[in-house]
């Protein structure tokens, strides 16, 4: 709460200094009540004007909002915030995007709000106690190197083991991170152990829900690569993956500062649910690397992904935070209520696609691995059994 008064009152100092964007409560509600006055027919003072241009009521149950003008009423609104209102904002978003940096945050804090300024969401960070023991770390810094290029979803993946055994969570003492090259979509599991047979355990998981892809690479070396290979042979006969690695050992440094960020998101996770239990901290750590813009490829992985933001239940709609918790109240009293049929893309009468669910999803069909390639069984075949008998080897695609 201490922190909420201080980081209010350097809004307002910041406000007296020069009024751009920051709406105190009082002048929030003031032009509400002046655009709600306004006469269609009446003649208008260019001030009047230039509220009409930027500002519009949106009624929320029994309140009123002030969103942002929009072209269509069927765009979704975007919200103007109050100074005093604007803590409680931001601290969700940062949360949401596990400790992210500024840009992360603004990302998405633009995605529903008009007016949270960069200066705010950088005020805020430097009273967040976690990112200010984050900034002190030491961080690895890497060469830049010309990445490699995926044009495909699932043709090439990456496998990564982060050493947790130092914060050993009950049998786990390490994370298995794995990651589509093309969307940057990642997956965290927790492992009891560094073994290829317990990673091909957890790499078939994912494979059958998210396709498998035609080179499996590694930053924990060829031979690393080719045991997990041959151990998802095993347990998947049909499955052709051959073995690549990166084109720089410089890249090394990247893939570090990945790890770093997936370790960083996890201590702050623990640290504001006061546990050590990382092992159910890796569920939301992927959550928010999934949901967090990704500089690399221009949106978040889920964008990439699945075509559409990532939702979290009411809190993804257009509606405020505080209509969210009201009506969740609201509607966990009626057991039977459901959402009105013309909220879906369609009902369970309504027509059926002759596709499969998997292409529905993502947009293509799923990938296992060489075989789902243009080329014959019998050179799979040929190819797959030549490659795993040379551990060293890789692909240069």
């Amino acid at each position: 709460m201490e922190l909420e008064k201080k980081f209010t009152e350097e809004l307002y100092k910041r406000y007296q200094q020069t009024q751009r964007c920051l709406l105190p409560k009082e002048k929030y509600f003031g032009i509400i009540d002046e655009l709600k006055q306004l006469q269609p027919q009446a003649k208008k003072t260019s001030r009047q004007y230039k509220l009409l241009a930027r500002y519009e009521v949106l009624q929320c149950g029994h309140m009123e909002k002030l969103i942002k003008k929009r072209t269509t009423p069927e765009d979704s609104p975007i919200f103007f915030v109050t100074i005093e209102d604007t803590f409680d904002i931001i601290k969700t978003a940062h949360i949401a995007t596990g400790h992210g940096g500024r840009d992360r945050m603004l990302k998405e804090l633009e995605k529903k709000f008009a007016n949270v300024l960069r200066e705010s969401v950088e005020l805020f960070k430097s009273f967040c106690k976690v990112c200010q023991e984050k900034t002190k770390r030491k961080r690895t810094k890497g060469v830049v190197v010309r990445p490699i290029l995926s044009h495909e979803f699932a043709s090439r993946g990456q496998v990564d083991l982060i050493d947790f055994q130092s914060m050993q969570d009950g049998q786990y003492r390490w994370i298995m991170v794995y990651q589509d090259h093309l969307t940057k979509f990642v997956v965290l599991r927790p492992l009891s152990s560094k073994r290829a047979s317990e990673v091909a355990l957890q790499l078939v998981d994912i494979f059958t829900l998210i396709g498998a892809p035609v080179i499996l690479q590694s930053d924990n070396g060829s031979e690393f690569t080719a045991f997990i290979i041959r151990e998802l042979r095993e347990i998947w006969p049909e499955l052709k993956i051959v073995h690549g690695k990166p084109r720089h050992p410089q890249s090394q440094g990247s893939v570090e500062r990945a790890n770093s960020d997936i370790k960083d998101i996890l201590i702050a996770w623990m640290t504001d649910n006061q546990t050590t239990g990382w092992s159910l901290g890796l569920r939301f750590v992927q959550f928010a690397k999934n949901r967090s813009h990704s500089a690399g490829i221009g949106r978040s992985p889920y964008l990439a992904m699945f075509g559409v933001e990532l939702r979290v239940g009411l809190s993804s709609t257009s509606l405020p935070t505080w209509q969210c918790l009201e009506w969740s109240q609201e509607w966990a009293s009626v057991p039977h209520l459901s959402l009105p049929g013309n909220v879906w893309s369609g009902t369970k009468s309504g027509p059926q696609f002759h596709i499969s669910p998997y292409l529905a999803m993502f947009g293509v069909e799923p990938r296992v691995g060489l075989s789902s390639t243009s080329l014959p069984t019998w050179q799979c075949l040929e190819w797959n059994q030549e490659w795993a008998s040379v551990p060293h080897l890789c692909l240069w695609i």
